[in-house]
Order: C-alpha cells, then sequence, then structure tokens
C-alpha cells in the first residue's frame, strides 16, 4: 500500500487492482458464470432448462420436465466441455439434472410484457336498441285469433308488430 504523503493515509489502490484481477480469473464472481445461457444450449432448450448453481465445480441445472431433463442427461458432457472450453480451464467437473420450476423469462421483451398482456380493451359494446313495435290494427288481431297454434300466433304477433304501420306489401 502506498502512503498519501498529503494526509499521511496509506492508498488502497493496489490492493483494489489485485482482488478485481483474481475475482475476474475465476468464473464464480462472473456476473454470469456460465455465459450466455442460451448461446451455450440453444434457444429451445433454454426456455425450458435454467442453472441454478455451480459450487465447487458442480453445475445444477432446472429442468421444466422429464423430457427436458433426460435431453439434457444426454448431452451433458458435451455441455460441461463447452463450458469449461470457454473459461480455458476446469470450471464444471459434475452436472447435476433436477426437474423444477422455470420461469417464463423472455428476455427480449421488456419488464412489463406481462402487465401489458393482462391488459384489457377499454372498447365497450354497443346496446342494440330495441325496435319500437306498433300496436296491432283490428284487421290483424282477428287474424291472429283465427290461428289454432299458440305459439304460431305467439311468432305472428311478434312479426306484425315489428311491421311498420305505413308498410303497403302491395307496393313491394
Amino acid at each position: 500500500m502506498e502512503e498519501n504523503k498529503s494526509t499521511g493515509t496509506r492508498s488502497a489502490e493496489p490492493l483494489r487492482a489485485f482482488v478485481k484481477e483474481v475475482l475476474s480469473r475465476h468464473p464464480s464472481f462472473a456476473s454470469n458464470p456460465l455465459g450466455d445461457w442460451k448461446d451455450l444450449v440453444g434457444e429451445p432448450v433454454a426456455r425450458h432448462t435454467v442453472p441454478r448453481s455451480l459450487k465447487n465445480g458442480r453445475l445444477v441445472i432446472v429442468a421444466r420436465d422429464g423430457v427436458w431433463k433426460h435431453h439434457l442427461e444426454i448431452n451433458k458432457e458435451a455441455l460441461r466441455e463447452r463450458i469449461n472450453a470457454l473459461w480455458g480451464k476446469v470450471v464444471v467437473r459434475e452436472i447435476s439434472i433436477r426437474v423444477g420450476e422455470v420461469e417464463d423469462l423472455n428476455p427480449e421483451l421488456d419488464a412489463n410484457y406481462r402487465r401489458l398482456q393482462k391488459l384489457q380493451s377499454k372498447r365497450r359494446t354497443r346496446r342494440r336498441k330495441k325496435p319500437t313495435l306498433r300496436p296491432l290494427t283490428h284487421e290483424e288481431e282477428k287474424l291472429l285469433q283465427s290461428l289454432s297454434d299458440p305459439e304460431l300466433r305467439k311468432l305472428g304477433e311478434k312479426l306484425l308488430r315489428l311491421v311498420p304501420a305505413d308498410h303497403d306489401p302491395e307496393s313491394e
């Protein structure tokens, strides 16, 4: 440590530089020790698996289900070699794969993606206006009374009430 002559204190710069160098050499201290998971295993596998921990050379990976666990079990030696080649030394000696919950995270989307998906349109459905019903004429009531079927009588009444009063069927 260098001593600062003006204040009489020692500078911590050499120690700080040494610690940074040591930490940068070991993958456990890196922000992303394995590199980009999607680049290591491919995008389809990365959507269904996630690395959980790397301790003492043992990498623990969580897979969404047994199918993805089996896929990783088959390819775990190649994955171990790829990770170690990335660092240029043996970082992973053993890979353990478990079945568990894997969150659906998509780094291309912003953090508010899920909230955007939950938003509903504020467009309101319009209510249909009921048609204005006119009163039946005496002839129309007489015609409906002559019908023997009650359902046919009811339907006929609805239809006649919908027809405007000034409608002339002979003009068509």
